[in-house]
């Protein structure tokens, strides 16, 4: 039992649950009215990690954490995200449910919440291991891993697997039915409010109106099938960026709606389609137009030339559900993945119910629906606001500039303003919600000799440790094998730092919004419009155009301001609580190189894994952990005669007794140790483990380089489901691996590509240095780094593998 203070039993009982909880168990129990805990303890998972119970009850923010978080809503905030990927049994809180449903005493809940913190919380070992038999330690608190869809490696990215991973990835920090959406998103559009509502009432006038407060618009197709919608909203948008281009106003040049629900779009790794959107130019494949065979269309538009996504449904029970956001999250990826962007909007459209939605990289918003033909003026507002938006107010990053036909971003160091022109993208990760990490070879404007650069871009948690500091201090301390620092800074956009919560999101995330697609009852007062069908939607934004009434004839509008929905402050912090903030940095390095798996022989491969372990160790020497071996992060020097490590993202100071705060971490899962998998705290042992993974790795997918220098590589449909496991049944997959010597030995003669099978000796070695009796290493041995390199020069004189290891010609 836990033992409260005075205080806080003072603050239990001021803060009664019942109160504010009753709503919520009474929709439960009518949901699932003979559910037993003990039975499905899963069924009941609902009811603690939907973020309206426990976490955002006043006296969590009151009541202490036991673990130096702050006060125990933190600590709610780790479950709930431990929880909700599935990295914690809900098994484990079974007790906490049953006092809860069974609405025990307050004092006796939280009592339970705290036991159930103290079971699932990972165990800390001693700093100091015994003498006799030293064991993995952590001098630091873990944080707890999480995976997007940024982790995955050699992957053909299936739709179904990757879909399921964006939900994962999203429905953490889904928002929808936030009241103060449109204005946040359009208010700033010059003179938007006075030409929607002059093209409003022209649309109105003449004998066959084009809208009626009735019926609504005129040409609007009853079925709402999808080539009918099509067509009437590019007919509409024609004419209403005619009316606005005679009024001296000129939407941004060739924008205009997309029409692709049979056409694939370049630019993806797989054929994807997109129903509707705004694109930047002309040259989209019509279907109706095309003639023949849908299918066999080729695509002529690309993802790079969409600034606003948007699908289609007949249905509009199909609003605020979850197939049409996930759909339309799909298409925000690939927006993400081809473009320079800070944020991607888009609409879903089921039948004539509207709803608007920005994607960033803390998550998704959405507004509240409405019917288009019953607010026919917030339609235009937002689709002429689509046409007059700038490219920053789409969400295009405004520090990436052009001029010269040159793409360049500029800095400020040692008080001087540097420029760099950006020559090649050698890293974007395929994500919305993470780091998003970006890379580009660069060179200083002005250097003659053109000395290449790599600038990083990266959305990083706020709590977490600057990469850049780290960089620093490392370069400062003269630790080898590691990029060298030049410069680091948070990215400013209107003279703010770039942050998703306060300047991408405009402060939204300070007002209310439900966070989950069931749908709810119709007295509640966050019910969007389209639940109840008597309301108009519009009179809760701020801006005043939507405050309008519908009537042709008045021309009052409501004072600025509007009729805001009534937010507790209970909701409020809701808001801010999960949606966690993270922050645009820039790191600066000045080692170009080339990723390990584009050596030009097996010797080279040698060469950057001996490289990158000496840079590991030095690191570690330097009092810093790096965390995070990859294939992406081992690097090789262009002349290919060593290696070294780069991205700091996930580092940490072995001397910190804390964790970093941030909800958690993200890596590519396929290249972790096994004990990091089953929740381990990390350490350098893990990290040796993984260079073995990364290794394994490529001597199964890759076949070195072909005649032209391009990197061959391969699928395999046994590992590319590593990518989308959860952490514990790959833990058990890789043990499958390397568990068994023969069984080892089978999957090195089934799997590795004939280019790599000379060092099969050589990962054979490894695997004994790293598991040694076929089970993964217990117990911390820094002799484990001068055991693999010797095992790594041995294979370097290996006539096996110099045998016709360079580049064919």
């Amino acid at each position: 039992m836990a033992r409260f203070s005075k205080s806080e039993l003072e603050v239990i009982k001021a803060n009664p649950i019942k109160d504010e909880f009753k709503s919520l168990l009474a929709t439960f129990k009518s949901t699932y009215p003979t559910l037993r805990v003990t039975d499905s303890p899963a069924g009941c998972e609902e009811l603690f990690t939907n973020p309206g119970t426990l976490q955002l009850l006043p006296a969590a923010s009151a009541l202490p954490s036991k673990y130096g978080l702050g006060d125990l809503s933190g600590e709610i905030a780790l479950l709930y995200s431990s929880l909700s990927s599935r990295q914690t049994d809900i098994k484990l809180i079974v007790g906490l449910l049953q006092t809860l449903i069974a609405q025990e005493e307050d004092q006796k809940i939280w009592d339970n919440l705290y036991e159930a913190l103290a079971r699932t919380r990972p165990i800390r070992q001693p700093t100091t291991p015994p003498p006799s038999r030293p064991s993995f330690t952590s001098s630091f608190q873990q944080t707890p891993w999480s995976f997007n869809t940024g982790s995955f490696a050699d992957a053909s990215e299936h739709r179904k697997e990757v879909k399921n991973a964006l939900r994962e990835e999203l429905l953490p920090s889904l928002r929808i039915d936030i009241p103060d959406f449109v204005h946040a998103v359009f208010g700033h559009v010059p003179r938007l409010n006075e030409l929607s509502e002059q093209v409003f009432d022209i649309f109105q006038e003449g004998d066959a109106p084009a809208y009626t407060e009735d019926s609504g618009w005129a040409m609007w197709p009853p079925s709402a099938k999808e080539e009918l919608v099509l067509e009437w909203l590019q007919d509409l948008m024609k004419r209403f960026t005619a009316w606005v281009n005679g009024r001296g106003v000129h939407p941004a040049a060739g924008r205009q709606i997309y029409k692709g629900p049979h056409t694939y779009l370049d630019g993806s790794t797989i054929k994807r389609k997109m129903d509707v959107g705004i694109t930047a130019c002309h040259g989209q494949s019509n279907s109706d137009d095309d003639g023949g065979d849908k299918k066999m269309n080729k695509p002529k538009s690309n993802w790079a030339q969409m600034l606003v996504t948007g699908e289609l449904k007949s249905n509009p029970i199909e609003d605020g559900q979850e197939p049409a956001w996930l759909d339309l999250a799909t298409y925000a990826r690939e927006v993400f993945r081809t473009q320079e962007r800070r944020f991607v909007l888009g609409f879903t459209l089921c039948g004539s119910t509207m709803r608007l939605w920005q994607f960033d990289r803390s998550g998704s918003s959405g507004s509240s629906s409405f019917d288009i033909n019953r607010a026919g003026l917030k339609f235009v507002y937002v689709m002429l606001g689509f046409y007059l938006m700038n490219d920053e107010q789409l969400g295009l990053d405004p520090m990436i500039q052009q001029s010269d036909g040159k793409r360049n971003v500029e800095i400020t160091r040692n008080d001087q303003v540097e420029r760099f022109i950006l020559t090649e993208e050698i890293k974007k990760q395929a994500v919305i919600v993470g780091r998003a990490t970006t890379c580009w070879k660069a060179y200083r404007d002005g250097d003659e000799l053109e000395e290449p650069l790599i600038i990083k871009d990266s959305w990083q948690y706020e709590e977490r440790p600057e990469e850049g500091e780290l960089i620093k201090e490392a370069t400062e301390k003269g630790v080898g094998n590691i990029a060298r620092y030049y410069h680091h800074e948070t990215i400013q956009v209107d003279g703010k730092n770039d942050d998703t919560v306060e300047n991408v999101r405009r402060g939204l995330m300070k007002t209310c919004g439900r966070t989950t697609f069931r749908q709810r009852p119709l007295n509640d007062p966050g019910a969007s419009a389209s639940e109840s069908r008597g309301k108009t939607v519009a009179s809760r934004s701020q801006s005043p155009i939507l405050l309008r009434k519908r009537s042709s004839s008045s021309a009052q509008m409501a004072p600025r301001g509007g009729i805001k929905r009534s937010c507790s402050s209970l909701r409020s912090r809701n808001s801010e609580m999960l949606i966690h903030n993270r922050v645009h940095r820039r790191v600066i390095t000045c080692d170009a190189g080339k990723a390990i798996y584009k050596a030009s022989s097996r010797v080279a491969i040698m060469n950057g894994f001996i490289g990158a372990m000496s840079g590991h160790e030095s690191l570690l020497n330097a009092g810093i952990l790096h965390r995070d071996i990859s294939i992406g992060n081992i690097m090789l020097t262009e002349n290919e005669d060593t290696g070294f490590l780069i991205d700091l993202d996930l580092a940490i100071k072995t001397s910190n007794d804390q964790a970093s705060g941030a909800p958690s971490k993200t890596g590519t899962k396929i290249f972790m140790a096994i004990g990091a998998l089953l929740g381990e705290p990390h350490s350098f042992m893990h990290d040796l483990e993984s260079f073995f993974w990364v290794l394994f790795w490529i001597c199964i997918h890759y076949g070195g380089l072909d005649k032209t220098g391009n990197v061959k590589r391969r699928m395999l449909p046994k590992y590319e489901k590593w990518n989308y496991a959860d952490v514990g049944e790959l833990a058990e997959w890789k043990k499958g691996v390397i568990d068994d010597e023969n069984d080892f030995d089978e999957v090195i003669e089934q799997y590795f590509t004939a280019y790599y099978k000379p060092l099969a000796s050589c990962v054979r070695a490894l695997r004994k240095e790293v598991f040694p009796n076929n089970q993964r290493r217990k117990t911390e041995d820094k002799r484990l780094y001068s055991a693999m390199e010797v095992v790594l020069e041995k294979a370097k004189v290996d006539p096996n593998v110099l045998k016709s290891s360079a580049r064919p010609t």
